[in-house]
Order: structure tokens, then sequence, then C-alpha cells
């Protein structure tokens, strides 16, 4: 997709092998460019409407205690015990977001908020309400959709996005350990702004998957300790809205292709990988159900003992939690920052979540054994990212955003419930404080 457009621009859906439907372009923008290959439409008025866009196993038997417990003194290696102590299993927890996608209106806030800095931008309050959550787990993956300028000197939103190098130590402070880069914005500003996007992140300590600077970069499985655990991260995109890859590195952006990302996955697990997660960024912009393409690549990847668990982008809306061989399918995690709303594009743009998933060690390997998530909603009045049950779970609420909220926690569990992960466990979190009824709407006091 090309991306989050303006509020005057209608979108068109992009698929994993990146056709799109053709837009219904803003005049003023068409004069000035072709019509994107995709569209990620948001009301912004910082930027002309070209540029603007979106257990404990129980203590061993005691030395001097009979199997039946009567304590009659006999050793109870005697009898065959083990008295070697088991450890215990690892386990590990990861937290995945939707996508930040920096239109004009968020960058002109960050300028905002750094007004009483000696930063030209400081996108650190908007993730205030959710780094609580972010730096509660293990390991924390956003979704990076854009690139980052070193110097600030190509800022744009949409179509061509380059977002500000403040953004990097911001993803950092909010908790997060990593991110996914493969996107169809990945090649914005070519391969000079790709490389120093994850020149960016490495001065800011985040790890990245998805888009290369060099040919061994891009062959070298990612892999990252999580707690005792190796884990593996790898990232790919449907397409590059027609953009070209540099004809020197055909390989600084991973491209959806199933044989390339199993082939890529048995090779993490070659190099040592006990875990391995794959982001893609695929399906059909605004849509809640998973596209056809989406359905028969996730039941392919989760077939093969390879790959343990999908994260994926792009729709701008949440969509369903599946759960195929064992394993889960994230399809769509929404949006996590953005300025696109139901004045541009849906009003479920503005909804995103936070997956929080808890591996642990059993017999034959590594899985997942409890998923819960975490409702979100852009603010769009200073663009802070709120934890939507936290801020129900508040008394003193006012009574209209109390009600926009309460509509924003029930879309969002809707749509991940959408294919059946109720059943599988997977609830959503704050869920007593925040709407004691449970997911349907409650009385507004």
């Amino acid at each position: 997709m090309l991306g989050c457009g303006n509020a005057d621009d209608e979108a068109g859906s992009a698929s994993i092998d990146g056709a799109v439907d053709d837009p219904v372009v803003d005049p003023v923008v068409d004069a000035v460019a072709e019509p994107p290959a995709d569209d990620e439409t948001a009301d912004d008025g910082a930027d002309p409407p070209a540029n603007d866009e979106t257990a404990d196993d129980g203590a061993d038997a005691a030395a001097g205690t009979d199997r039946d417990g009567s304590g009659t003194g006999t050793d109870a290696g005697t009898r065959g015990f083990d008295e070697t102590e088991q450890p215990e299993p690892r386990s590990f927890t990861i937290a995945a977001s939707g996508d930040l996608l920096i239109h004009g209106g968020v960058r002109q806030q960050a300028a905002d908020n750094a007004s009483d800095t000696s930063e030209e931008f400081d996108f650190r309050p908007m993730f205030d309400e959710v780094r609580p959550v972010l730096s509660d787990v293990d390991l924390a993956i956003c979704h990076l959709e854009v690139p980052l300028s070193a110097d600030n000197s190509t800022l744009s939103g949409y179509p061509m996005f380059s977002a500000p190098r403040e953004l990097a130590p911001a993803i950092a402070d909010a908790g997060f350990d990593a991110c996914s880069t493969a996107s169809n914005h990945s090649m914005d500003q070519g391969g000079d702004g790709a490389t120093q996007t994850l020149d960016l992140l490495d001065e800011a300590g985040v790890r990245h998957a998805g888009m290369s600077r060099t040919e061994t970069e891009a062959t070298t499985p990612n892999l990252a300790t999580v707690g005792d655990v190796e884990v593996a991260h790898l990232s790919y995109t449907y397409g590059l809205n027609g953009m070209p890859l540099p004809p020197d590195a055909p390989w600084m952006v991973d491209l959806i292709d199933e044989d390339r990302i199993l082939a890529d996955a048995a090779r993490a697990r070659d190099a040592g990988a006990e875990f391995v997660i794959a982001s893609m960024h695929w399906g059909v912009e605004y849509q809640q159900a998973p596209s056809a393409e989406q359905r028969q690549l996730a039941q392919a990847l989760l077939a093969d003992d390879a790959i343990d668990l999908i994260l994926g982008h792009h729709a701008h809306v949440v969509q369903p939690i599946e759960v195929l061989d064992g394993r889960y399918a994230v399809y769509g995690l929404g949006n996590f920052l953005s300025n696109q709303s139901a004045s541009c594009c849906r009003t479920e743009t503005q909804d995103g979540v936070i997956v929080v998933i808890e591996v642990e060690e059993v017999d034959d390997g590594l899985e997942v054994s409890e998923v819960s998530y975490v409702p979100t909603w852009v603010d769009r009045g200073d663009f802070t990212i709120l934890d939507v049950g936290a801020a129900l779970a508040d008394a003193d609420l006012p009574g209209d955003r109390r009600e926009t909220l309460e509509a924003s926690w029930d879309r969002t569990v809707e749509a991940i419930t959408a294919d059946g992960a109720d059943e599988h466990g997977v609830a959503p979190r704050h869920v007593d404080a925040a709407r004691p009824d449970g997911p349907e709407m409650v009385a507004t006091p």
C-alpha cells in the first residue's frame, strides 16, 4: 500500500500480491503526482495534501522419609529416587503492536512536544500510557512501517514517508526491543532511507528484521537471546508500492515468498533458533476479515515446524487471531500510532491492539501457552496511544470519552475473536475493571 494519505483521499486496497483498486484521488494531490499504488489515508493538517497520511515442581522426597511418608529414616536414594534437582521449564513473554505510521499531524505533535527540549521532535509522550505493558515483557516487537531520516532533511508524510530520527529512541524508550521493518513503504526514500533507518535503530539499541544494509546481513539469521531462549525474528512484505529495489541490492527488503520464508526459518533453526516469529506485512487495507491469500499462507507456514508464530500488519484495522495446527496466526494488529480516523478511512483505524504471548518449554520444545491482548486507541488530540481497558477503569472518565472507548473496546474484541480465538482462551486484559459486564456495551455512568 502506498500509505495513509490525507482526509480527502479515498482508500484503495492492496493484497499480498500488491494488486490494488484504483483509488479516488483528491484533485490537488492528483495534480502533483500519479495516483498512489495503494492508500493509507489520514486526516493531516500539517502537510500539503500530497505529503499527508497514518512452577514449582514441588519438594524432592526428603531423605529419611519413606514413600508412604511414615518417616522410618530410610534414605530415599535406596528406593530408586533421583535426588537431582530438575531445572525449571524455560519461558518468556512477547508483546507485539500494530503499525507505526507517522503522518504529518503526528509529526507536528512531536514537534510541539519538543518545544521545551533540546530536540527537534519528541514522540515519547505518545507512548506514556502503553509503556507499562511493553516494559513488562521479555521481548516487545513494534512494526516500523516508514523509513527514518538521519538528519531530518527529507521529512514527509503520505504518500512517500520519511519520519524524524527522534522516533528511533522513542521506540526504545517505549519499551520496544525489536521492530519488523519490511513494509510497502520500505523503499519510499530508496536504499539510503532504508540504511539510515537501520543505523538509527542500531543507535537506539533496537533490533530489527526485514531490511538489510549488506548481503551478509540479509543472509545472516536474526537471532536474539530472550531470557535463555534463542529466538529468531523474520519480517516480510507483499510489495513496495512499485518502488524498485536497488539493482545492486536486491536483498535489501524481504519480500513474501512461501518457499523463501520457510528456507529462512530453517536456516534460523540450523543457526540455533528455538522459537521463530514471522512478521507479515500483508492483506487488504481497511478489511477486518483476512484475505484468502493471508489464510492460505498462514496455513502453509504454520504447518511447517520451522515457524511458531505469525504477527500481521498492513490492514490498519484489527484482524482476527486464528489457531492453526496448534500455532497462532495474529492476522492484523491494527494501527498503533497514526493519524487515520473515520474522517479519511474507517473508524476502526484509530483502534489497535497489543497482543501478549506467553511461551513455555514442553517436552518437545517451546510452544505458546497463553495469549491475551490489550486494546489500544489513538487520541488524535495529542496522539497519545491509550490502553483502552486501563482508561475505562477510571471512574472519573467523562461520559462521552467512555462511550467512545467502550465502542473501540467492543470493535477490537469482536475483531480478535471473529475466528474463534476466545475458544482457545484468548482474552483481553483489564476486562473486569474496564468492562464488568464483559465485551458487550455497558451503561455509561
